[in-house]
């Protein structure tokens, strides 16, 4: 009888474990140690994917949390023919892009604060356009949810003219103006990025529209969203031609 065509894998077996084993139970032996090797293996596996997805939840935390610029927005009203300056009650401004995700929260907690506090302030919401930018950027799906909330009057900013004009660098900032033109406070509405929920932002904005008075200080709130104009705008080229 010829002898076994043995696999390089098998004769390294037999050889490290002698020439006493039978062929009856080498079979079993070379199974169990193929499988052990499997089941290593597999751990591995089973770890590096644990920690890859660890690493990546671990990303977009950090992502969601972090706050946008702030920017330097003046203390009392600038003129602009854009939005007129607020005159018998409260004026709010929101700035967004039309193409930012993390704004479709800024919009739901704006939605919420107009249910709540009825009449009793004045609302704007200005996107940024592109200079020779097409009709897209003012029918984009976020322009269609705030033009939805009662009240509010939608304004587009060719080129971020006003934005800059008013220190901001990050969609979804809102400013609050009283009657006599100060500014009350300046910063988001949101938790996070795209997070709806309760924030130190939105409740300071209910409380100041809500209690017919100013602040002895002006009240700021970390802002969540997209670079309003970089990282946002990064297929204008595209768009433009």
């Amino acid at each position: 009888m010829g002898s076994l065509p043995y696999s390089r894998t098998a004769r390294f077996f037999v050889k490290s474990h002698g020439c006493s084993v039978r062929h009856g139970e080498f079979s079993g032996l070379f199974l169990r140690k193929v499988l052990e090797v499997l089941k290593h293996k597999q751990i591995i596996l089973v770890a590096v994917w644990l920690l890859a997805v660890g690493l990546g939840l671990h990303t977009l935390l950090r992502y969601k949390a972090k706050a946008g610029n702030a920017g330097q927005p003046p203390s009392t009203w600038p003129g602009n023919t854009l939005v007129s300056s607020p005159l018998h009650k409260p004026l709010l401004v929101m700035f967004a892009h039309p193409r930012c995700p993390c704004t479709k929260a800024s919009l739901g907690e704006l939605e919420q604060l107009v249910a709540r506090a009825q009449n009793q302030f004045d609302v704007a919401v200005v996107f940024y356009a592109p200079a020779r930018g097409s009709k897209a950027w003012s029918s984009s799906g976020l322009v269609g949810e705030a033009r939805s909330i009662p009240g509010v009057r939608v304004q587009f900013d060719n080129d971020g003219s006003l934005a800059q004009r008013f220190g901001i660098e990050t969609s979804g900032h809102t400013l609050v103006y009283g009657a006599n033109g100060k500014l009350l406070f300046s910063g988001g509405i949101t938790a996070s990025r795209g997070h709806l929920g309760d924030n130190m932002g939105y409740s300071a904005v209910q409380r100041i529209i809500t209690s017919h008075s100013s602040p002895l200080a002006r009240t700021t709130a970390p802002v969540f969203g997209c670079e309003l104009f970089e990282r946002c705008t990064r297929n204008e080229i595209a768009e433009r031609h």
